[in-house]
């Protein structure tokens, strides 16, 4: 250990011995412990105690939302799976077949990103309270860039920015315009704002690049800029809020969550509360929540130090983050709703934001891995790893473990896994999930909903992305007004698999009568829960929509009347 101190080699030497007894233990106790020899508690009342903490936690999901919930769910959850995981090898190497290959497939690829998540949960910091402020507020410029949204949006977000509850004379509000729009020219002069065209190029990021330059001619006294998307309103109280995290010289950004306008229900999964309310707090234990582009306050000079918002991606907020933490700049993620805003409530709008946010974070994975990016702490590059296995589970591993039950209901090839595996993984995983949810159903059911039946979608993300190493793919603004309609037909995967599903149910109970009721009942009951993840999306697709037909004789019947 020679060039160490004393404190740097003790610290290893304890690293290593810590390694070598959690290796030891975990050995011991997936051995001597794993759940296939727990006959005398299973069926019963092994079922009966999943079951039961499944709906105490449902029933009192306030006593599921800490930490320490967290933590000893997501052991149990990890000792379980690798259980399953050691079972599934088993049964793939004694009964080799497409189908059980497939399985292990999907089964070990989930499994990893689920252990790394619940790894990068483990220091969660959740931050409630605002620090201090300054005895001296620094100037701060707010920024609305903007590229065609509707005018009554935009002047509803500048109208926000004009409430912020800061010093007049220290906040200078911009709208810069990639539109070039006569009308949002007059907006500016109307409401007394500053008004910077944009430079049309180099998307969301060009033209905050150009605000940049244009704050640094008539506010060079700005030291904070406020990024607020053009169909968002901020809170009065944002920066006060906000502000005081800047007392550190290092602290680069604040992120804060967003709140999304949805629909009733949330038929599109767009409010993403899982991820706002759990998993940014995760990444900011780690020091690596990144900015999502809009409700966020930047150090300019941190910005400019890294020349500007990045451009190399599609959308500048994960990328900028990225560069920041690797250049050894800190970011906090304050947790308070402090803005709310639009978000797509049609399938094209939905399918173009989420593969727009997939292809970026291909691209970073692909050519830009946090694994061999200088800079990076180990907890930041598992947080950015995450974020990138994220999608290659949804596209890849889930879609596997998705073809299972249909292949196996259709051919009558099944998967010989032990009902001692199965369920007790199936309990954990649901009830480890359930506490990241913090005990709110609607909130896992449609993370896992969009989880699932975003498959194809991530998966044309990636083909774009590996395409693209030398020119980023082209952008365009997500549209911010809604168009009836039914778009079934960009749906056709999720579809298909829905079709395909009722066959495969079908025809177990119609030609498969040779199988015992046991191993069809579990697979169809399987399949059910998969076809109910991707229906969510293809329900969606009928949100809002009247047939033809109805609107050329039921409407007419109504103006008479």
């Amino acid at each position: 250990m020679t060039g160490l101190t004393a404190h740097q080699a003790k610290k290893i030497t304890l690293l290593v011995l810590g390694s070598i007894a959690l290796f030891l233990g975990n050995f011991f106790l997936v051995r001597f412990f794993n759940t296939l020899i727990w006959p005398y508690l299973w069926p019963q009342p092994g079922i009966y105690i999943i079951v039961g903490f499944i709906v105490f936690a449902l029933w009192f999901p306030e006593l599921f939302s800490g930490i320490w919930a967290l933590r000893a769910t997501g052991i149990l959850m990890v000792f379980v799976g690798e259980c399953y995981l050691l079972h599934s090898l088993q049964v793939t190497i004694d009964e080799f077949s497409f189908i059980t290959a497939l399985h292990f497939f999907g089964t070990f690829g989930t499994f990893l990103v689920m252990l790394l998540s619940f790894l990068n949960q483990l220091r969660s910091k959740n931050n409630k309270l605002p620090r201090p402020l300054p005895g001296e507020l620094p100037y701060v410029a707010a920024v609305i860039p903007t590229y065609g949204e509707p005018l009554n949006i935009l002047q509803d977000t500048l109208l926000s920015l004009k409430q912020l509850n800061y010093p007049k004379e220290k906040l200078f509000i911009v709208i810069s315009d990639d539109g070039h729009r006569k009308q949002v020219e007059a907006l500016t002069k109307e409401h007394g704002v500053a008004y910077n065209l944009g430079p049309q190029k180099n998307a969301k990021a060009g033209n905050l690049n150009s605000a940049l330059e244009f704050l640094n001619r008539e506010f060079p006294q700005a030291s904070l800029v406020l990024t607020q998307d053009a169909d968002e309103i901020v809170s009065p109280s944002f920066l006060k809020k906000t502000v005081g995290y800047f007392t550190d010289p290092k602290m680069a950004f604040v992120q804060t969550p967003k709140e999304a306008i949805a629909p009733p229900g949330d038929p599109f999964g767009v409010r993403d509360r899982v991820f706002y309310d759990t998993i940014q707090p995760g990444r900011n234990g780690a020091g690596a929540a990144f900015s999502c582009g809009s409700g966020v306050i930047w150090r300019l000079s941190a910005v400019e130090s890294i020349g500007g918002f990045a451009t190399w991606n599609i959308v500048e907020d994960l990328t900028t983050s990225y560069l920041l933490h690797s250049v050894g700049y800190r970011s906090e993620y304050h947790n308070e709703i402090l803005t709310v805003g639009l978000a797509p409530d049609d399938i094209p709008g939905l399918l173009k934001q989420r593969g727009t946010w997939a292809t970026d974070t291909w691209r970073l994975f692909l050519f830009k891995n946090p694994v061999i990016t200088p800079g990076l702490t180990l907890s930041q590059r598992l947080q950015y790893l995450e974020l990138g296995l994220f999608y290659v589970t949804s596209a890849f591993f889930m879609p596997a473990l998705l073809l299972v039950p249909i292949l196996s209901l259709l051919t009558g090839q099944f998967v010989p896994i032990e009902g001692s595996a199965l369920f007790p993984w199936i309990g954990a995983s649901f009830f480890y999930y359930l506490v990241l949810a913090k005990g709110r159903s609607e909130f896992l059911a449609r993370m896992w909903q969009y989880w699932i039946s975003h498959a194809p979608t991530y998966q044309k993300a990636f083909w774009i992305a590996i395409r693209s190493r030398k020119k980023k793919p082209s952008y365009k603004v997500t549209r911010k007004t809604r168009q009836d309609g039914f778009y079934g037909t960009m749906l056709w995967p999720q579809f298909l698999y829905i079709f395909l599903g009722v066959l495969a149910v079908l025809n177990s109970f119609l030609r498969l009568h040779y199988v015992d009721v046991a191993t069809k009942v579990a697979n169809v009951s399987v399949l059910l829960f998969f076809m109910f993840m991707v229906g969510s999306i293809c329900k969606a697709a009928f949100y809002g929509w009247k047939p033809q037909i109805l609107k050329t004789v039921w409407t007419p019947a109504v103006e008479a009347e």
